[in-house]
């Protein structure tokens, strides 16, 4: 057996399994034991090596191959048991695989929290699979070591779950510690007469620091049990992220009263790494200022952290994770020099992390990540020369560790990640056919990985977001068969995702970007269902943005959205109805163009022009259909450069048509037909007088 223990936990109780991990692969057997036999054969100077999952993901829906096969080679499972734990399928299912090995003897319980036997099922403790019938039919609680202060008090259950695991009476274990402590006692009793004369000059200054630090670590170890038990409890409820609301902001509130010099750096880096999952769970609950409020907490407490020792790796870790999230929550929010300000610190902290351990593979991959961010925000600013520069070391960085991990899908991951990007930014700067290349790279790599855990849906989900990515370059390129063909088998796997955690923001728009590009090729193809399509895309959106009104993503999504209708509704004669979607498509793109216009957003400012010129058209006021595309114009070429970005020629053709100047337009469709790509709606005929 490879490991002596199994240590199965519910993610609430992680405080715990991380205190019970430490001692158990501490412990040293007192010597009088060393080499007698228990019931499970000789007994050793150490426990040995204990396994504990800490990547629990509560979007799969079964045990992974690791999980198994670490179950398989252990000699014993610990299940820390809590109202959580009983609650968890992870943890049932843990114990369900073990005892299905046949060594249900072997399972040991240890309760942290909760009523072993109560009646309310909120107390409960045990897993089911603990509580199943034997072979009799009867159904018997577990024996139990129990840490609560009720019970055995947590140093009594921890030698209580030591014996079980030697396979030998408490009672003999408890005599040879109480030995042992005694025998420290006395060399301790040596020591201190010893150092008496220096102890009593310094006896009350120590009493009164020493009180006061009890004081503090006292408080401080409250809170942090608070944020570790409850709070933790609730995050791991799959699809009740909003249960985090009725203790997070109490929390918060009071890590921000507590100065940092003040508390141990146990204290310290439990808080920083617990308030850097917070804020992960309130992004993904698309609450972004409560996120950032996290995030500046955690990297506050990691900052002091760092400064004490500036030379510990893990702290400069967790340091550049804080930065990290800063600025993406930056970048989410549209302030693109904050998040590159947070991203520059992140790039450089990951440097000095790498340049610390080489041989530690973690620290390295965070250059990579340095680099990329800063790729991304690049192509945000439309620099998209640079982004391609910086993603294509990048992609070098990753493949060579590709090469050496062949089989470690989260590598895998990470180079079709990169490729998506590279696609990306070769789609807009003219180059399909590369961009088909790398995204269709990018859906192979994926499906490896989801052939390889299949009930992973991590690999489901950027699978789904893949073939989108893939179904656009396809639609440029006048393949409309294939662009369905991609769509069609994108939105089964995102539709799942959203029905296995409705509370996931981001997991809700994938598949109103689905039904968005549906729309669009029924249009394309005169079906009339393209109304009903956009529209229930349209409410997709607007539904993600209500709950996140401050991420650009949604938010852009939402306009195409509302365009789509409009130009719908223009084609069947509804002028109208067409003004009202652009009414609230305005509403979206005012604030943007005063606080933070970006490449992306002018572009949509420039789309909602044209069309409310070809609304204004429709009704015959050719004076405010010119006005509109004349505005169109200067957006579109607007910070443009020697060359005008490739997203920006179609929309730009066909303003420059509707402005009756059609032989300008001429170079930028021979440029879009040069790089193969064919309009989804036919270019307009020219107006024929330009009204200037």
């Amino acid at each position: 057996m490879r490991f002596r223990a199994f240590l199965s936990y519910s993610h609430a109780d992680a405080a715990w399994a991380r205190w019970l991990l430490r001692r158990l692969e501490t412990y040293r057997v007192p010597s009088r034991l060393v080499g007698t036999h228990g019931a499970h054969g000789e007994i050793g100077r150490r426990l040995g090596t204990v396994f504990r999952d800490r990547d629990e993901l509560p979007s799969a829906v079964d045990l992974g191959a690791t999980i198994r096969s670490a179950l398989a080679d252990a000699e014993t499972l610990i299940v820390v048991c809590s109202p959580a734990a009983a609650q968890s399928r992870w943890v049932n299912a843990e114990v369900e695989a073990f005892q299905a090995s046949g060594r249900g003897e072997r399972v040991l319980c240890f309760v942290v929290a909760g009523a072993p036997g109560s009646a309310d099922p909120s107390e409960r403790c045990f897993p089911p699979a603990l509580l199943q019938p034997d072979a009799d039919g009867a159904s018997r609680e577990p024996l139990a070591a129990d840490a609560r202060r009720e019970g055995d008090g947590r140093e009594r259950a921890f030698l209580k779950l030591v014996a079980g695991i030697l396979g030998i009476g408490y009672d003999a274990l408890a005599r040879r510690e109480a030995q042992r402590r005694q025998r420290r006692l006395v060399l301790v009793a040596a020591a201190s007469v010893v150092g008496m004369a220096i102890a009593l000059g310094l006896a009350a200054s120590a009493y009164v620091a020493r009180n006061d630090a009890q004081r503090r670590q006292a408080q401080a170890e409250d809170i942090l049990g608070f944020m570790l038990g409850d709070l933790r409890g609730k995050l791991t409820t799959v699809g009740r992220l909003d249960l985090m609301d009725a203790v997070d902001d109490k929390a918060t509130a009071y890590f921000a009263t507590l100065d940092p010099r003040d508390l141990s750096d146990r204290a310290l880096e439990e808080q920083a790494r617990l308030l850097t999952g917070v804020g992960q769970v309130r992004l993904d609950g698309g609450h972004h200022d409560a996120a950032m409020a996290a995030f500046r907490e955690a990297h506050a407490r990691s900052t002091a952290l760092y400064q004490r020792k500036p030379g510990k790796g893990q702290r400069l870790f967790d340091l550049a994770q804080a930065e990290y999230w800063i600025g993406f929550v930056g970048l989410q929010q549209g302030r693109l020099d904050d998040a590159g300000t947070w991203f520059g610190k992140y790039r450089d902290s990951a440097l000095k992390l790498a340049a610390m351990d080489r041989g530690n593979f973690a620290w390295q991959q965070e250059v990579a990540y340095g680099y990329l961010n800063l790729a991304v925000l690049d192509e945000s600013r439309g620099r998209y020369v640079d982004a391609e520069r910086a993603m294509r070391k990048v992609l070098s960085l990753r493949r060579g560790w590709s090469q050496q991990r062949p089989a470690d899908t989260e590598v895998r991951r990470y180079v079709a990640n990169t490729l998506s990007w590279l696609g990306s930014l070769a789609a807009q700067q003219g180059r399909l056919a590369e961009a088909e290349a790398f995204f269709t790279q990018q859906v192979s790599d994926l499906s490896r990985n989801a052939a390889a855990e299949p009930m992973h849906a991590r690999w489901q989900d950027e699978k789904a977001s893949a073939l989108i990515l893939l179904a656009e370059v396809q639609v440029q390129r006048g393949r409309l068969t294939d662009a369905g063909i991609s769509i069609n088998a994108a939105l089964p796997a995102a539709a799942a995702l959203v029905r296995q955690d409705a509370s996931n923001n981001v997991w809700q728009v994938t598949p109103g970007i689905c039904r968005w590009w549906q729309a669009q090729l029924a249009a394309a193809a005169g079906q009339p269902e393209a109304e009903a399509l956009a529209a229930e895309a349209a409410w997709i959106f607007a539904k993600a943005h209500k709950t996140e009104p401050r991420n650009e993503r949604i938010r852009s999504w939402l306009t195409k959205a509302l365009h789509l209708q409009a130009q719908l509704a223009l084609a069947q004669g509804d002028p109208a109805k067409a003004l009202t979607s652009l009414a609230e498509s305005a509403r979206l793109l005012g604030p943007a163009e005063t606080n933070s216009p970006d490449a992306s957003r002018r572009l949509l400012q420039a789309e909602h022009l044209l069309i409310a010129g070809e609304v204004a058209e429709s009704v015959g006021n050719d004076h405010g259909a010119q006005v509109a595309w004349q505005q169109a114009e200067k957006r579109l070429v607007a910070d443009a450069g020697s060359e005008l970005p490739f997203e920006r020629l179609d929309p730009l053709v066909r303003t420059l048509r509707h402005l009756g100047r059609p032989a300008e337009a001429q170079p930028y469709q021979q440029r879009l037909a040069g790089a193969g790509y064919v309009p989804l709606r036919r270019w307009p005929e020219p107006t024929a007088v330009a009204v200037r």
